[in-house]
């Protein structure tokens, strides 16, 4: 059973390399390394799948564990560890493991392991960011050693994807390893049935993969892979040039064109997975006011935006799914088409004048995230006559202002999978993940409950169309744009495929650096 195919500044170079080489990032002599970086992260916190809430972590996370399931390059479902899975019924799938997958200690993968980690997440006491997408189960059961049944309380159409090795914090960990190491050291160093284990781990720079003595699958083509942490997009991009680095997670948007007429270089581009978004604290001033809100979304131009600050690279969002996951027919909903008349006569219904509408959005980095920012607030102050501003941090301290509720704004996103539901109920729902708007609608709720029940295909697109667009009455957050996905390579680094999802460590056991 597999799930339907999806349908869809200038180059820096020279100066900074002498930096980057002070931190690390050198040319190596052994050609078999390969070197991936990470760029527009400077941290990870965990790599235990089940805390992992940043996608700089899961980029590792993927190449150190398997899950049950995983998507192909066809983006179809298909088994990791499963070695077949089984639709008993509507509230009932059945996974039969392969009998020779080995954690990397060499023990043997089993159903107490799979039942012992889903169970984990579960565990409220876990606080795992990822618990909303499996509490529709009702049971994990133990058949033998290597079959684990799994029924839901009604049928749950999102479970399938929810078991995939992406960003699902389900890959599955070894519950021996876990109890003899302890949750920190785990953290640290994790026990894992994936092509490469962590060798080393210098915080907030880079963590060194090798080759795996136990590992599902076959080995990797290079048995050693560096994972550099660069906090620019612009100095990943300094790094490969300079031949730092073989490979990038993305690259400034502003150099893909240059980039793409470079001999040396392999580009990676897809319309993405992704969703760009203003967050907004309903539960504050100014934004506890849907008039305000929704004023506001009709007062800056997101054409510009996908001109700005992506330049040309994606494509404006009519709500928060990405039109590579529903198409939406027809012109752009009114509130979020740019029209100075109506955002105006839209505020003049609100509580708040003009003048008493002042916020600061937060924003994250330097690089094309903080544009995001700026242009939007310049737009709606010049529209309205309102008083917002930016005010830039970290990824990790912005991150913690979100979920504590301290913040009036944020230039924010989610990269979900191929499940209407990564996105509208994670970023929405009463039990959402991401839902740092404390965003709640009964009628968006039924939604979604429907939505998670149906298992029919167009149904289910119907239902999750139509919450879009009921959330857009609300406005919690203000749909923007979203963007393409890039990698890109050296000519020499051959077995990369680019997935919508903006895969990366997933890659790492079929990359090879040819001579």
């Amino acid at each position: 059973m597999t799930l339907p195919i999806l349908t869809r500044r200038s180059l820096v170079a020279g100066a900074a390399l002498g930096s980057l080489a002070g931190a690390g990032l050198v040319r190596a002599e052994t050609a078999a390394t390969v070197r991936a970086a990470i760029a527009g992260f400077s941290v990870l916190n965990t790599l235990d799948p089940a805390k992992a809430s940043l996608l700089s972590e899961s980029y590792v996370i993927w190449a150190v564990f398997n899950a049950l399931l995983r998507f192909n390059a066809r983006m179809e479902i298909e088994g990791d560890l499963a070695a077949t899975y089984t639709v008993v019924d509507s509230t009932t799938l059945e996974f039969s493991l392969r009998p020779d997958a080995r954690f990397h200690d060499g023990a043997p993968v089993t159903a107490d392991d799979v039942k012992f980690s889903l169970e984990r997440i579960l565990d409220s006491a876990t606080a795992s960011p990822n618990r909303g997408k499996l509490v529709a189960i009702e049971a994990i059961a133990i058949r033998n050693p290597l079959t684990v049944r799994i029924t839901t309380r009604a049928p749950f159409a999102p479970l399938l994807s929810a078991l995939t090795n992406t960003r699902t914090g389900t890959q599955i960990v070894s519950r021996a390893a876990l109890r003899d190491l302890g949750p920190e050291a785990f953290a640290r160093a994790p026990v894992g049935s994936g092509a490469y284990r962590v060798r080393a781990w210098r915080s907030n720079e880079r963590v060194e993969l090798e080759a795996a003595p136990h590992r599902l699958g076959p080995p990797p083509r290079s048995p050693r892979v560096d994972v550099l942490l660069i906090p620019e997009e612009s100095s990943g991009l300094t790094a490969l040039l300079g031949q730092a680095v073989d490979l990038t997670s993305t690259a400034p948007f502003a150099d893909v064109r240059a980039l793409e007429a470079r001999t040396s270089l392999q580009v990676f581009k897809q319309p993405g997975l992704n969703t760009r978004y203003v967050a907004l604290n309903t539960r504050q001033a100014p934004f506890d006011d849907v008039h305000v809100r929704r004023a506001l979304s009709m007062a800056f131009d997101r054409n510009t935006l996908v001109k700005a600050v992506l330049f040309g690279e994606g494509t404006v969002t009519p709500g928060l799914l990405p039109p590579a996951l529903l198409a939406h027919q027809g012109p752009l909903p009114d509130l979020v088409t740019y029209d100075p008349t109506r955002a105006r006569a839209e505020l003049a219904k609100a509580r708040y004048r003009p003048e008493a509408v002042a916020a600061t959005v937060l924003v994250w980095g330097s690089s094309w995230w903080r544009r995001f920012g700026e242009i939007v607030v310049a737009q709606i102050n010049q529209t309205l006559g309102t008083r917002l501003s930016v005010q830039a941090g970290d990824t990790n301290a912005v991150f913690a202002q979100l979920r504590s509720g301290a913040y009036q704004a944020a230039v924010w996103g989610w990269l979900g999978l191929v499940d209407y539901d990564e996105y509208l109920g994670d970023i929405l729902g009463a039990e959402g993940a991401r839902n740092f708007q404390g965003y709640a609608n009964l009628a968006f709720e039924a939604l979604l409950a429907e939505g998670r029940t149906t298992l029919d295909p167009s149904r289910r697109a119907a239902i999750y169309a139509r919450a879009d667009r009921l959330m857009l009455e609300d406005m919690p957050v203000w749909p923007a744009f979203c963007s393409n996905v890039h990698h890109v390579a050296t000519r020499r680094l051959a077995g990369f495929t680019q997935l919508p999802y903006s895969n990366f460590g997933d890659q790492f056991s079929h990359l090879e650096l040819r001579s």
